[in-house]
């Protein structure tokens, strides 16, 4: 088994924090373990958090406009992150599919089925920094969530841990865009080639 540096930020790091959440509030319930199982625990409970963020994406898409490869592919982009080269990669990608009543989604997979073969460790950076910054966003919803729970009265709690989830659930679409735009970009250079 080969581990990346994304099993460990996605799983360590989002899993260590609700790890973290429940220590502190629940610390008199909490037994007390050593540092390599609760480094062991934490890894597991973030891989079950990436789980529960790769159910939640659709989700997390719909609440911030829909799915941002319509908006790159018909030539726009979304917010902070433009892409202006969709409707000539759109054309590539249809004739690449041999049909012109390709849709979106079926274009991006197809680009995505080229980037991949001609794969670079940039391609693989923004996908594992996509997945983590996914994650984030479902740390934040159910460490929130259990901080919340805890503090029912405190509406500073509430607004802070909403400007919290606002704030990742934006920055999670960005990187979603960078990550779909680099996968078109590589795609559109592989169709140019050819």
């Amino acid at each position: 088994m080969k581990f990346k540096y994304y099993d460990l930020l996605s799983h360590l790091v989002s899993g260590y924090i609700i790890y973290s959440v429940c220590y502190y509030l629940f610390a008199s319930f909490w037994l007390e373990i050593g540092v390599l199982p609760s480094i062991a625990l934490a890894y597991v409970i973030g891989f079950f958090n990436n789980t529960l963020a790769s159910w939640f994406e659709d989700i997390y898409r719909f609440s911030l406009g829909g799915n941002p490869i319509n908006k790159f592919l018909d030539g726009s982009g979304i917010w902070k992150v433009n892409y202006y080269g969709g409707k000539k990669v759109k054309r590539l990608l249809r004739n690449s599919f041999g049909t012109k009543e390709a849709l979106n989604e079926g274009l991006f997979v197809e680009a995505m089925r080229i980037a991949n073969a001609n794969s670079t460790a940039r391609l693989e950076d923004f996908n594992a920094v996509y997945a983590f910054s996914r994650g984030l966003v479902t740390t934040i919803l159910i460490a929130g969530s259990i901080i919340i729970s805890q503090n029912l009265s405190n509406i500073f709690v509430w607004v802070a841990m909403l400007l919290l989830f606002i704030i990742a659930l934006i920055r999670n679409r960005q990187k979603e865009g960078y990550y779909i735009r680099e996968i078109l970009n590589i795609a559109q250079s592989v169709l140019e080639s050819k």
